[in-house]
């Protein structure tokens, strides 16, 4: 096995494996590198408002530092707004477009963001959406004067956001030399191949915030929500699968949300972590044993293999992954570590904190919901197909990465989408 400096031994993170317990604390990731560390969430994850929840409040607490002797952690205990209906999730998602658009998807033609997020805005479900202020006219006037169209725009531009205020000339310098720097792919390994326009300092720090955001959101939590739905803004492609009328992604947005699929999802993740949608099953994904991946970070990028474009969990385990997902970022900047796209960042999360993320391998989707760019996570937690469609859920430490692991919670099996 070919050396690295910042390789580390599988036999260790087996046996490590062995003893693992539902959460990992944040200081004691079963992966780590040698080298110095990064700096810890607990330096800018300050609540911007009293918290929602004695949970809530209580996980703040012990991610900060606060002692007992310091007395209760105050909480409000009832809802800004009262929400949408009893069971309902709440749908997160963030918006900060880039400020020279150039080659990037421009905000005002007609195939745009914009009209992604108006399709967000009629599903009608209680959502919480981070745009500039610039921005927040415009967003409003989807759903003029209702409570649960609820913008954040406190937060002027990207960097502005807390994980995103240091990190500025490191997206701007070493992650796109780190990027340049990347060794041995080529056309071979086709769309998995990161692609220069990801290569931008604003691009991602939009990425970085997505973690942020959801904790943000929980913290603040309007509507005294338990479920939650992050979703990338451009979630509902312009080119997605349409209804018997011809409309775009029109039977999703129809059907709305399933808080008891959700809940499903929640049973599996519980208070540690999330469920999402895994990007792809292609051939050659790298387990443990490929010391070049997790250890070179020139190779760094064949870790690709989950996408953030929507997950879901309870309150609890949004944060936990949530300051997770912070924590890996910061430690692999510190190591030198590709982080500018998020996929390169989740696997890492995975081998570095067992329980905090599960997902939902790829399946075909029936012909009247598929398309080239479909991911089954876009309709896997909607009301379309009922009840009984659902997909499985699995711990992936088990299916892609160590195949002697065994998970301490069992998966759910399923089909898929009916």
């Amino acid at each position: 096995m070919k050396s690295y400096e910042n390789s580390f031994d599988p036999a260790s993170y087996r046996e490590k494996l062995k003893h693992v317990q539902d959460i990992t604390p944040i200081d004691e990731p079963l992966i780590s590198w040698a080298g110095r560390r990064g700096r810890s969430p607990r330096e800018y994850l300050k609540p911007p408002v009293v918290p929602y929840g004695r949970a809530v409040a209580e996980w703040q607490d012990a991610l900060s530092g606060r002692q007992a002797a310091d007395g209760p952690p105050p909480f409000r205990t009832t809802p800004e707004i009262p929400p949408i209906r009893p069971d309902a999730p709440t749908i997160v998602l963030i918006f900060y477009p880039r400020p020279d658009e150039g080659d990037a998807r421009p905000i005002h033609q007609s195939a745009s963001y914009l009209q992604r997020i108006e399709r967000i805005a009629q599903m009608n479900e209680q959502t919480i959406l981070y745009v500039p202020p610039t921005l927040t006219a415009t967003i409003r006037a989807m759903r003029p004067d209702d409570p649960h169209w609820y913008i954040v725009d406190s937060y002027a531009t990207v960097w502005d956001i807390p994980t995103n205020a240091y990190q500025r000339a490191n997206f701007a310098t070493t992650q796109p030399r780190l990027f340049e720097q990347f060794d041995g792919y080529s056309e071979a390994d086709g769309e998995l191949r990161p692609v220069a326009r990801y290569n931008r300092a604003h691009h991602s720090a939009v990425c970085n915030a997505k973690a942020f955001v959801m904790y943000d959101a929980i913290v603040r939590n309007p509507f005294a929500c338990d479920r939650w739905m992050y979703v990338d803004a451009g979630f509902l492609f312009d080119d997605g699968p349409a209804d018997a009328s011809g409309v775009v992604w029109g039977d999703l947005v129809k059907s709305g949300l399933d808080s008891a699929k959700i809940d499903r999802a929640v049973s599996v993740s519980r208070d540690t972590g999330v469920v999402m949608g895994e990007y792809s099953q292609r051939d050659g994904h790298p387990d443990i044993d490929d010391a070049e991946c997790w250890g070179d970070p020139r190779r760094a990028w064949r870790s690709r293999q989950f996408i953030a474009n929507v997950y879901v969990g309870s309150s609890l385990g949004m944060l936990n992954y949530s300051a997770r997902f912070m924590q890996t970022v910061d430690d692999m900047d510190a190591q030198g570590l590709y982080t500018g796209r998020e996929e390169f960042v989740v696997a890492f999360v995975v081998l570095r904190y067992p329980n905090s993320l599960f997902s939902i391998p790829w399946f075909p989707l029936p012909k009247r919901l598929d398309y080239r760019w479909q991911f089954p996570g876009k309709l896997v937690f909607s009301k379309v197909g009922g009840s009984e469609s659902v997909p499985p859920i699995v711990d992936p430490i088990k299916t892609l990465y160590v195949s002697e692991y065994t998970p301490k919670r069992k998966g759910l099996p399923a089909g898929g989408i009916l």
